[in-house]
């Protein structure tokens, strides 16, 4: 019988020589030789060893001054990058989870989302029965499955008609549900926030047919609780500049940044993707509402690859580019479907926001790294390669910051401390 060394060794010899990374963790292990980018400084540090032990990165060293230890495997991957996992911060998995065989698609998805290198998502609305089941399974790795963190979806009464709401809510009235409510003068919004939180949610998705008044309510009761708020650039009645003032922590959906350019905006988000008559990124409302948003921390969801083929389009990369060129902080998110035979839809939005927009290499690193993670409050535990962070990670072929599109060239992706072979 080949004992447990010789099993180690024979295993290691496989990664090392045939780049053959099965879902496998080590107890300790070490990254030696990379170049590590680092989201802080946006710059590239040479020539490191990260140790990672379990789950979490332990130690980061000069390589030429690591000791080998012979209780630590040794990977050694001179002349590769390491990146945080990336997080696409807008993925729907859970919108109608009772048709057919949804559980097991939903976790070929995620499975498909993590070997393309997310390892960790935010969903923007769903049944939270369901996305709470699915997230404590993947925070337990019973599935091979980005970390998933999930919204509860406040929004006024008439939005409710919408027949996505009662399919994520089956079981309950039209927006009675805790975590797809209807809002009206009688709801108690500290109770319902609490009953919010109680799902497992990690923020409250501010969707739509809510004025100023309401989401400052909201995003008070929401922060009191430790939870984050999400809502819409555009929430109709209230607009952009408003929602920014409320308070929230992002605002989703850059193309709906134009609506601070009307004089009147509908009550009613049935008219959000309507043709605006006139449109000039260059209005001084935009510079003022894009300044307005960096003095507040205000992070931009922007989801711009989403209406590619629409005439929301050129709304959303003109207003993009002039909330990076003024300081705002991009977030990556997609709100696009997850097709198993193509590469993951992050990698869509950042062609787009790195060819479109024009945002650098670097930004959209960090947009998908350690903003994506302050977006969900997740900035102390990952986003970042830092010593005491969770061992989400990628390993790159290429040098990302020469050429964005090196980031899809994966050769080993790792969560929780887990070795995959990337697709």
């Amino acid at each position: 019988m080949i004992n447990n060394t010789i099993f180690l060794l024979a295993l290691f010899f496989m990664i090392s020589i045939n780049n053959i990374y099965s879902q496998f963790r080590f107890e300790s292990y070490a990254l030696h030789q990379v170049n590590l980018i680092d989201v802080h400084q946006k710059q590239v540090i040479e020539n490191q060893t990260l140790l990672i032990h379990k789950d979490r990165i332990v130690g980061i060293y000069n390589a030429n001054e690591f000791v080998r230890s012979d209780t630590i495997q040794n990977i050694n991957l001179k002349g590769h990058y390491v990146i945080p996992g990336l997080i696409d911060a807008h993925v729907h998995l859970g919108t109608n989870p009772s048709s057919g065989d949804e559980l097991e698609i939903t976790k070929k998805r995620l499975n498909h989302l993590l070997l393309n290198g997310v390892t960790t998502v935010r969903d923007m609305a769903g049944d939270a029965r369901y996305l709470n089941y699915l997230s404590r399974q993947a925070a337990l790795d019973d599935i091979p499955s980005p970390d998933i963190h999930f919204s509860a979806l406040f929004a006024g009464e008439s939005f409710f008609k919408d027949p996505r709401t009662q399919a994520a809510a089956q079981g309950f009235p039209a927006g009675a549900a805790p975590w797809m409510r209807a809002i009206n003068l009688n709801t108690d919004i500290n109770q319902i926030t609490i009953e919010a939180k109680g799902t497992g949610a990690t923020g409250i998705k501010i969707y739509a047919n809510l004025d100023e008044a309401y989401i400052q309510r909201i995003v008070q009761a929401a922060h009191a609780q430790g939870m984050k708020v999400w809502a819409h650039a555009t929430v109709f009645p209230a607009r952009p500049s408003e929602v920014c003032q409320a308070g929230v922590d992002v605002m989703s959906h850059a193309s709906y940044l134009a609506w601070e350019g009307e004089q009147e905006i509908p009550s009613d988000a049935s008219f959000r993707k309507r043709k605006h008559k006139q449109f000039d990124a260059a209005n001084e409302v935009f510079l003022r509402l894009v300044e307005q948003m960096k003095n507040k921390q205000t992070i931009l969801d922007a989801t711009v690859a989403v209406v590619k083929d629409s005439t929301q389009f050129q709304y959303g990369v003109s207003l993009t580019k002039l909330a990076y060129e003024n300081g705002v902080k991009i977030g990556i998110g997609t709100d696009l479907p997850i097709d198993l035979s193509t590469a993951a839809p992050i990698f869509q939005e950042i062609k787009v926001l790195n060819k479109e927009v024009g945002i650098k290499p670097i930004d959209i690193i960090c947009g998908a790294t350690i903003i994506n993670a302050e977006m969900i409050g997740q900035e102390h535990n990952i986003g970042s390669i830092e010593a005491g962070k969770k061992a989400n990670l990628l390993i790159l072929k290429n040098n990302p910051m020469v050429n964005i599109e090196n980031i899809k060239n994966l050769k080993i992706v790792i969560k929780n401390g887990q070795l995959f072979n990337p697709k």
